[in-house]
Parts: C-alpha cells; structure tokens; sequence
C-alpha cells in the first residue's frame, strides 16, 4: 500500500471512531432523557392518584396538583436539551393526564417567563381566610389556552407550568410577625418589580402559626444571592420594628446536586 493511502485508511479509520462514538454518545444521551421523562411521568401519575386539588388548602399559591416543573441543565446538558425535554414531559402530561399545561422559559416558543403565567392566571390571589390557597376556584375553562392539553380543567388536577432555564435558587426569610400584610409589604420592595434586588422575584406568606416569610427566587443566584435577601429583608423588617431569623435555601445547591449525581455515577460504574 503506497504511503498516501495509507494516510487516507488511517484517516477514515480515525473518522469511523469518532462517528462510532459520537453515536454512542448520543444513544446514551437519549437513554438517560428518556429515563428522565418517564421518572416525571411516574412521580406526577402518583401524584395525581394521591392528592385531590379540591380537598387541599395551604398558605402557599399553587394552581395544580403537580404545580410546576422545571428542568436545569447540569454539566454538559445544553438549556436546549433541557427545553426539549420539558416540552416532551408537556406533550405527554397534556394527552396521558388531560391536564392544560403552560410552558415558559426555554421552553416556550418566546421565553415567555414563569411569574407572567402566574399574574395571568391568578396564581397570586389567595382564595381563602385572606391568605390562604383552597380548592380551585377559576373558571373550569380556561380563558387562555395552554401550550398543551386541553383548556377544560380537572378540578381535582388543575394545571401544570412546565419549563426549562439555567439554575434558580429558592431562599425564604422568616419575620417574627403575625402581620401578613408586613410580609406582602416587604415582599414588594425585596421584588425586582417593585423595584428593589435585580434577578429577585418575592412573595409575602405566613409561616406557621407565629411567623410570616419572604419566599424569593434568585433567578441568578450568582448575581443575587441569598445574603443580600437576607441584608435587605432585615433592613425593611428593622423600619417596622420587627425580628428576622437566619434565611434558608429550600433545595440543595448546585454544586452539592453535582456532587451526588458524579458520586451515584461512579459508583454505579465500579459495580
């Protein structure tokens, strides 16, 4: 065999190799998506056998029984994927479950955000005892018709948000105060509508029988963390004479979510 064609078997056998095994990086990819989605699937089917909308009240807003879902892209996931995927968790809650689904972030056609769906549909307004959520009390046909399913709503079920953006953080700051219109006063002023934290999105709610809180979304909590909620709930909270206790995240970080994810990986592999 001469020495250029030598080369050029050599170079198609360097190119079959990467398409070898970029095919099986995507296969991969496609096999842990689609054991993602039919995870969701499972834990909304149990949650829809489990909890009945109309027999549920709390202090915290919900429009449906599986409320929102969100997915972050990790690691080497692009957002895109991450959209995808959430708009095929919609398809299949929509036509399974015959719940209206409303998408946002990436996931939807204009990156509609998730607090403009809220203001739309109510979201806010609490329907029972002045601060409270119970039952569902809109119309059982929707005014706006969601992205998936159909615009008729289950009264047991509600509806689903369902999107996809870059990772948020949830911090809430508890107020020593009864006083729930204090929690929606300070709540305005913490909130990037109200113009106060840029990224920062807050919501006034009692918390237990003793304490109100500000519940907010950090929506880039690298920019915005938790200890500037904290600095300024404390300082609203200080003009109305009242104590702050020490915030809280209400998930786990990013990096702590990694971690376990890289570890559960790794071990799986050593078996």
């Amino acid at each position: 065999m001469r020495s250029h064609e030598k080369k050029e078997a050599i170079e198609i056998s360097s190119s079959s190799k990467k398409k070898k095994a970029a095919n099986q990086s995507v296969l991969l990819c496609c096999k842990i998506f689609f054991s993602l989605q039919q995870t969701v699937l499972a834990m909304v089917e149990a949650a829809y056998g489990t909890i009945n909308l109309e027999q549920h009240s709390g202090t915290h807003p919900r429009l449906g029984v599986v409320d929102d879902i969100v997915l972050h892209p990790l690691a080497r996931v692009s957002l895109d994927e991450a959209a995808w995927l959430a708009k095929a968790v919609a398809t299949d809650i929509g036509s399974l479950f015959q719940v209206p689904v409303f998408l946002y972030g990436a996931a939807h056609p204009t990156g509609k955000a998730l607090d403009s769906i809220r203001w739309e549909l109510g979201y806010y307004r609490p329907n029972f005892m002045g601060n409270q959520w119970a039952g569902w009390t809109m119309p059982e046909i929707l005014s706006i018709k969601p992205d998936e399913g159909p615009t008729r709503v289950s009264r047991a079920r509600g509806i689903t948000m369902i999107g996809a953006r870059p990772w948020v953080g949830l911090y809430n700051v508890p107020i020593m105060s009864t006083d729930v219109s204090v929690a929606y006063r300070i709540a305005r002023m913490v909130n990037a509508r109200g113009g106060g934290l840029p990224t920062v999105q807050s919501l006034g709610l009692v918390h237990g029988e003793n304490s109100i809180e500000i519940a907010c979304m950090l929506l880039e909590p690298n920019r915005v963390g938790g200890d500037r909620v904290q600095s300024r709930v404390e300082m609203f909270a200080a003009q109305e004479g009242l104590d702050v206790e020490t915030g809280y995240f209400t998930d786990s970080s990013l990096e702590m979510i990694l971690d376990k994810y890289l570890n559960l990986i790794s071990a799986n592999r050593a078996e």
